[in-house]
């Protein structure tokens, strides 16, 4: 098997093994009324339907441009040594406390996703997270099938939205989101506020390490490493040890950096990158690490001025680049950090995404603005939230508007208490 990150297989092609990246060799057709049904039959005839190299952007294939749902599907095989470390799994081996996903990001607004005819769950918001245990489907042959009934909500992504599929392998504990936010920041001192759900097998006392470091020092980005060795480091580091329940656990801390260097934009400073690691580790094993980058900053708006570390902008609210309704990608951020860029990111609030059946605007505010802190959250190049607060063609106009935003900027200000947020 080649050189692939033993914490992630993303199903490449493999030396010997024969498999091919999710990422290409998909089929697509419109969705007909009442096809998800039959979606992820392996039976099912396939000869009218036509390759796309991607899922997630089926208006940019020829005949679906005008489509608002389609069906895709997939086959394919393990890898040769991801199908062992299953076998060897499912008989108490080596890796009998493995945790086996399915995790997509970037496939649609708001479908359905199936492996080998099970369903797994809903795909809801397009730049959320969605992870699936797939365990038991994975240990039953080699040969797979996943399938997903896609639709997109009141706006289109760009086309530099890229969607992933990929096999993840955790150990018990595996960590759904984060939110990184600095809430202090000066000089000499810079305190961040971190909070995770992690989702865990069952009951364990846990090692969860946490280190701030400069994006250039050679420690940093530890966690991509597999031996998951961490610096003996004071400043930037904690270490904390709760007990994990089974299910999902909210977990909640600050790290304190002494002497930081800020994040300036352009023409006021150098716009330093810190790194954020963090593992959690079980029996004094590594079982699921993440890394997000950031940058300290404040930012505030008083009296229409804008000001970053306490210090005013020339440009006032002038420099702000609106992201109008959808969160971007994260390299997108990534390069705004980098250039000293500051934006001001809309939030929609759009039904056909968040929506359940009866959902009311409150708790769709929450989680829209929840997914928006945790997504680009610890970008220092974000501002300023805007939320949008009704997409949906049969509320607008209606004498709801003025409780609608005051109910989306208290949404976002609970979510993210360190960013103006303006209507």
């Amino acid at each position: 098997m080649g050189p692939v990150d033993p914490y992630v297989w993303s199903l490449a092609s493999a030396a010997g093994g024969g498999a091919q990246a999710l990422a290409g060799g998909w089929l697509v057709r419109a969705a007909g009324q009442g096809e998800w049904r039959t979606v992820a039959e392996r039976g099912l005839d396939e000869s009218g339907w036509q390759a796309t190299p991607t899922p997630g952007r089926w208006w940019l294939d020829p005949g679906l441009a005008d489509e608002s749902a389609v069906l895709y599907r997939r086959h394919f095989e393990l890898p040769l040594g991801l199908a062992a470390e299953l076998d060897g799994a499912a008989h108490g081996d080596t890796h009998g406390d493995a945790r086996w996903w399915l995790v997509a990001t970037g496939l649609c607004d708001l479908g359905h996703l199936w492996l080998d005819g099970t369903y797994l769950g809903d795909l809801r918001g397009r730049h959320a997270e969605h992870a699936f245990e797939v365990n038991p489907l994975l240990r039953f042959g080699s040969e797979h099938l996943a399938a997903v009934e896609a639709a997109h909500g009141a706006v289109r992504v760009p086309q530099t939205e890229n969607a992933q599929v990929q096999i993840q392998r955790t150990g018990p504990a595996r960590i759904e989101r984060v939110r990184a936010l600095v809430i202090e920041a000066s000089p000499d001192r810079a305190v961040l506020r971190i909070a995770a759900t992690v989702d865990s097998a069952g009951t364990h006392r846990c090692e969860v390490t946490t280190t701030v470091l400069p994006a250039s020092d050679p420690d940093a980005g530890w966690s991509r490493d597999a031996t998951r060795k961490v610096a003996s480091l004071d400043d930037g580091m904690t270490l904390s040890e709760p007990v994990l329940a089974r299910g999902r656990n909210e977990l909640e801390w600050l790290v304190a950096l002494e002497r930081p260097s800020l994040w300036w934009p352009a023409g006021m400073g150098d716009q330093a990158l810190y790194c954020i690691d963090i593992d959690v580790a079980i029996d004094g094993r590594s079982s699921h690490a993440v890394r997000l980058p950031t940058g300290i900053r404040t930012v505030s708006v008083r009296r229409g001025r804008l000001a970053v570390n306490g210090e005013p902008h020339r440009d006032g609210l002038d420099a702000l680049r609106v992201i109008e309704h959808e969160l971007s990608h994260p390299s997108f951020y990534e390069s705004a950090n980098t250039d000293g860029r500051l934006l001001c990111q809309q939030v929609t609030l759009d039904p056909s995404v968040f929506t359940g059946a009866e959902r009311g605007l409150r708790a769709l505010a929450a989680q829209a603005a929840a997914a928006a802190a945790d997504h680009a959250g610890h970008h220092p190049s974000v501002a300023t939230w805007q939320p949008v607060p009704v997409t949906s063609e049969h509320r607008r106009g209606s004498g709801m508007a003025p409780w609608a935003h005051r109910t989306a900027r208290t949404a976002m200000q609970a979510a993210d208490p360190t960013r103006p947020v303006h209507t």
